[in-house]
């Protein structure tokens, strides 16, 4: 089961790695493959 959703105000500089994958995999699952990078997720960076 999932936990409750929290918001937070946040610059996206604040986040940390497994935020930014997360918020990637939910994007990709509301939004679907779109635009020129199809909702890859980002590497290397």
């Amino acid at each position: 089961m999932r936990a409750d959703v929290q918001w937070k105000l946040r610059w996206e500089s604040e986040l940390e790695l497994a935020e930014h994958v997360e918020l990637a995999e939910f994007f990709r699952k509301t939004y679907g493959p779109t635009g020129a990078f199809n909702a890859k997720p980002f590497e290397g960076s």
